[in-house]
């Protein structure tokens, strides 16, 4: 057994025996109050969660910490109707709510705001930016999904929804705390915070996050790593407040992060024996290949479930952000305040992966009985479909957004109106160029895909018709401005309306260079260069319309029309024709009701009930083209329909036992698509034409879109002594069910399988009545191996390939606090 398994269990067992221990007589019971008031912003000030018309989940920083969320993927575990998409990795997640989903090389559908802020934009090649990198989920206030178009007050237009994470802000009391955690594959995570009140007009807060795990996927191979999908990141945050007055306030953030890790790969684990390479060229070798490569897997005994092959020589996901974040907020008088948000942020990040897994080596054994030519045979080389290589000259993201917003906030008629208005402007630019080094259809020894091209070591039997090795070098500028307004009147005691329209004006411009470099078998035969500058500009109003009915204090029901939109864009890794999209639009209809109860049974149940119609929805199609390789562009699919609903219950059922449910079931369908084949033909030739491969169907349900989610949660706090501290026994179980991650006409894995995840939390707060904590937590204990990604290549390239969820993590931490904390 495990040391880490072996210290779990002997903490519960030790908490258990002095539990039993207790003198019951004399034990004082700390009921928690579940029914205390949720405060959130999702309107833009604090209000309680019962009072807004938005179907959400929200989490506070000891449901974070209990859950030991790290990451984006953690969020989504916990939120059903939130999915993930993460083909890059952990750190380079992108949210799905209610099933509008942010494809490779499309803008956010879901916009992710840190104190108010939109998180900076990636550069459009890879899926960067956008989310909630390492080290943002410490020191929270709080955490809040918004389900839905934010049709008015956020910066960024985005259609499935938002995501706010509220930092703690300095305050006046002199606190902080100093946290350890250790746990399975090498955990350790330290955390320190420190508040410290300078005098009574500024206000200081400190924060240091710094954690690093070993990965839990086996490279077989062990070429640049022997593990992958591991965890190294360091976090730092400063805060600082200048009360000038009681009315005027002066609040800073900085924040920076830097994260390496090896990065991900996927596992290759089907061969497609039904192709013929008379109608699929790429087969004649990646047939033979995927074949040879499960056989030896299976032969050598590391055919587990974690086990894969990377044969990239730098494996390498890696992001550094850096932010600045200004509000001044002005109360001018009882009935205006005036708010003004100044922000910066500088997004670098890199990437080296190997796309699909597989490792094809020159061999007369997997090649030479194609009846394929290749000439000398170089050990050293292998044919790949696709991998992504660190370029020595840049990186894969180098984006600088500066965000100004100027916010109105006020109320009149005795508090029966309350209004805000404000606008808006962002810039995303380039302060150099970005992209990266690939290779696709050819075979060639990957280490010197990193380095000079005059060292490239390749050998293409097509003779350059087919196969290359890019070196690209993107420019992606993005500006957005917008004006907006929204008002809720009190009509009556128990009605209000509310109302509010935003007008968005969006550009996207792109500058990308392609150099494309071509072998005769293996002799090289020079470089061509293509040149493509795309633009899109787009522009809608969107809004919503509001009636919020409260018959009585604890019930309210509600009935709301939203328009959400989405900007058109660019994709400078597609071909000329193929690389911009227009912007999409959704009119979301939902009724709900919020009500708290008590009596004997006390606690909350929540319900929405919506209809979406989708018009113009952004969906990515993959291909495969001579000029730019194995890529995506992106095509307004036509129409969908996403309906369902959502509930959450939140139950005290004894004095020490609490549940909470929350559910979502979706009903999506692509309803209409353009045959967008031709396009792509035209665009790039007759063998893109004949690799297209969309990601769903007309008929198919949306990617990332779960038919049914739920998470149950139970709370036990056992009845000690107050001497004693507060022990909490906590149990989770996470249900997901099947999710779309590839059109049907792709692959017959196309669906990804439903699954179930147990997780345990023991917490042990003010341990014998002195300022330390201590909690134990394992994820995944039943050991689920599940999958969170599918390629879709099955019919194109002729083999499949996945990417694996976490498996068993067992840890435990120990927090000292200090202070007035």
């Amino acid at each position: 057994m495990p040391l880490t398994a072996k210290f779990v269990i002997a903490s519960l067992a030790l908490s258990l025996s002095l539990c039993a221990a207790a003198d019951s007589a004399d034990a004082q019971s700390h009921k928690r109050d579940i029914l205390e008031e949720v405060i959130v912003t999702a309107q833009r000030r604090e209000e309680s969660a019962q009072d807004v018309a938005i179907s959400m989940t929200v989490f506070n920083q000891t449901q974070i910490a209990d859950a030991n969320m790290t990451n984006a993927s953690d969020i989504a575990t916990y939120t059903p109707s939130l999915s993930v998409d993460t083909r890059f990795g952990n750190e380079m997640t992108s949210f799905s709510i209610r099933g509008f989903t942010q494809a490779l090389r499309t803008t956010a559908s879901v916009g992710t705001y840190f104190a108010e802020v939109v998180a900076p934009r990636g550069q459009s090649s890879q899926t960067s930016g956008d989310g909630a990198g390492p080290g943002t989920l410490f020191d929270l206030q709080n955490l809040q999904v918004l389900k839905g178009p934010q049709g008015t007050l956020f910066g960024r237009n985005t259609t499935g929804g938002s995501v706010l994470i509220t930092p703690n802000k300095p305050s006046d009391d002199f606190d902080g705390y100093i946290e350890f955690s250790s746990g399975d594959f090498g955990m350790e995570r330290e955390q320190a915070v420190v508040n410290i009140p300078l005098n009574d007009v500024i206000k200081l807060r400190l924060g240091l996050d710094k954690n690093q795990r070993d990965g839990h996927l086996n490279n077989v191979t062990q070429i640049g790593a022997n593990q992958l999908g591991n965890t190294h990141y360091l976090a730092l945050r400063a805060s600082i407040t200048v009360d000038f007055s009681e009315q005027l306030e002066n609040y800073t953030i900085f924040t920076y992060v830097d994260s390496e890790t090896a990065g991900y790969s996927n596992r290759l684990f089907a061969c497609n024996p039904s192709l013929d390479p008379s109608s699929n060229p790429f087969y004649a070798i990646t047939g033979p290949g995927c074949a040879a490569q499960l056989s030896q897997q299976e032969a050598s005994g590391k055919d587990g479930f974690y086990d894969l092959l990377s044969t990239v020589a730098t494996p390498i996901t890696a992001m550094k952000e850096l932010r600045a974040i200004n509000t001044t907020s002005w109360d001018v008088s009882e009935r205006l305040s005036i708010k003004n948000i100044i922000a910066y942020a500088h997004l670098e990040t890199n990437n080296g992966s190997d796309i699909f897994g597989s490792q094809f080596t020159e061999t007369a054994a997997s090649l030479l009985p194609a009846g394929i030519s290749l000439g000398a045979i170089d050990a050293k080389r292998e044919f790949v479909v696709g991998i992504s290589a660190v370029s020595p000259d840049v990186p894969v993201t180098s984006q600088e957004t500066w965000i100004e917003e100027i916010q109105l906030q006020g109320s009149a008629l005795e508090n029966a109106l309350i209004w805000q208005a404000g606008a808006y402007y962002e810039s995303s630019m380039p302060d150099g160029f970005s992209g990266n080094n690939s290779a696709g259809l050819i075979s060639c020894q990957l280490s010197t895909i990193e380095g000079d091209p005059s060292q490239f070591n390749c050998n293409d039997p097509t003779n350059g018709v087919l196969g290359s090795v890019l070196l690209q070098q993107y420019k992606t500028e993005y500006f957005s401005t917008a004006v907006y307004a929204q008002a809720s009147y009190q009509a009556f005691e128990t009605l209000t309306i509310t109302s509010g329209l935003r007008y968005t004006w969006d550009e996207a411009s792109g500058y990308g260079i392609k150099d494309r470099y071509t072998f005769a078998q293996s002799v090289p035969l020079g470089a061509t260069t293509s040149i493509t500058r795309p633009q899109v500009k787009s522009e809608a109003p969107t809004g919503l319309l509001e009636l919020n009915y409260k018959p009585v204090d604890d019930i309210m029901l509600y009935a709301k029309y939203v328009r959400g939109y989405r900007q058109g864009s660019v994709n400078l890794a597609a071909d000329a024709g193929a690389d911009t999209h227009d912007p999409e639009t959704v009119d979301t209809y939902e009724i709900g009701a919020k009500t708290s109860f008590g009596g004997p049974l006390p606690g909350r149940f929540n319900i929405a009930i919506f209809d979406n119609d989708f018009t113009d929805m952004q969906l990515q199609t993959g291909y495969v083209s001579p000029s730019s390789g194995a890529t995506t562009s992106i095509f307004n699919a036509g129409k969908a329909m996403i309906r369902g609903f959502e509930a959450e219950a939140l139950l005290q059922l004894t004095q020490n036992l609490s549940a909470n449910l929350s559910f979502s079931y979706l009903d999506t369908e692509l309803l209409e698509q353009e045959n967008n084949q031709a396009r792509i033909e035209a665009a790039s030739g007759p063998i893109a034409g004949a690799t297209y491969a969309p990601i769903a169907d007309t008929g198919d349900s949306l990617p990332f879109a779960s038919d049914y989610a739920y998470v149950l949660s139970l709370n036990y706090q056992l009845p000690v002594s107050a001497d004693f501290g507060d022990i909490n026994l906590g149990l989770t179980y996470v249900y997901t069910g099947e999710q779309r991650a590839a059109a049907t006409s792709a692959s017959p894995f196309a669906v990804l399988e439903d699954y179930s995840l147990i997780n345990l939390n023991l917490n042990w707060k003010g341990m014998f009545g002195e300022p330390i904590d201590l909690a134990v937590f394992a994820t995944n204990v039943a050991e689920e191996e599940y999958l969170t990604f599918i390629a879709g290549s099955y019919n194109t390239i002729g083999f499949e390939t996945r990417q694996m969820g976490l498996p068993r993590m067992l840890g435990a931490r120990i927090k000292y606090n200090f202070g007035a904390y």
